[in-house]
């Protein structure tokens, strides 16, 4: 059974399509926090899709209209300013700014599984360094999920590489959220089975991207790239 390998990532942007603008009318300072956006976490997606060619979906519809990493029944799935929206209008944002990116996806992943291969999904995403008061430990979160065994064998070679790569940064499992909370992969592990679908996501600690200083990410995303490459490597490819 071969791998394929894709990339997704959900938090991409901070767009609110020209209809919604007026629920979000005098709050272009939370449109520009991590409330909306996972800064930096795009540009690494695609400094990673270039350098390993592998094929990158993503959404750039902020996460305050709709959360494109969140279930239909996740009480997050709409932010404070659209959870009031009349059911038909919540049904219009979920058919053009939810379901596509996540049908894409699962179309991806639906082809390989029928040609009897397998998918090695990982989702890019960052996290704001300090939440409600307390500052996270972590610097790069692989998250998983540690009941399926393919996904710690991943986990634990790509931390391997990680490591290698910088013995002093903080690369930690499952932080700093539980990799089996409701997100894209997730769901997907509902989907398919732990042979058909390995699913991951990866958490950046935004403090890199937000130092004022490009080198320091460009550093981190070379380092990050070169770590997943290799990891790849180990692993047979479609």
């Amino acid at each position: 059974m071969a791998a394929t390998f894709i990339l997704t990532c959900e938090h991409a942007g901070n767009i609110i399509p020209p209809a919604y603008a007026h629920l979000f009318k005098a709050q272009e300072e939370l449109l520009y926090s991590h409330q909306a956006i996972d800064f930096g976490a795009l540009r690494l997606a695609k400094h990673l899709a270039a350098a390993t060619n592998l094929p990158l979906y993503y959404t750039t519809i902020s996460r305050l209209l709709v959360e494109a990493n969140r279930s239909l029944d996740n009480e997050e799935l709409f932010s404070a300013f659209t959870k009031d929206l009349p059911e038909k209008e919540k049904q219009q944002v979920l058919n053009n700014y939810y379901f596509p990116h996540r049908e894409q996806v699962t179309q991806k992943i639906t082809e390989v599984v029928k040609a009897g291969n397998q998918v090695y999904h990982l989702a890019v995403h960052t996290f704001t360094p300090v939440k409600d008061k307390e500052v996270r430990e972590a610097e790069i979160g692989i998250l998983f999920d540690p009941a399926r065994l393919l996904e710690v064998h991943f986990a634990n070679l790509l931390q391997k590489e990680l490591l290698a790569q910088n013995p002093n940064r903080k690369v930690l499992y499952n932080s700093p959220y539980p990799g089996i909370a409701d997100g894209l992969p997730t769901y997907l592990r509902k989907q398919f089975s732990p042979h058909h679908y390995v699913g991951f996501e990866l958490e950046v600690n935004q403090k890199f991207f937000l130092n004022g200083e490009p080198e320091v990410w460009h550093t981190l995303a070379t380092d990050i790239t070169s770590a997943i490459k290799r990891t790849i490597e180990t692993l047979p490819k479609a």
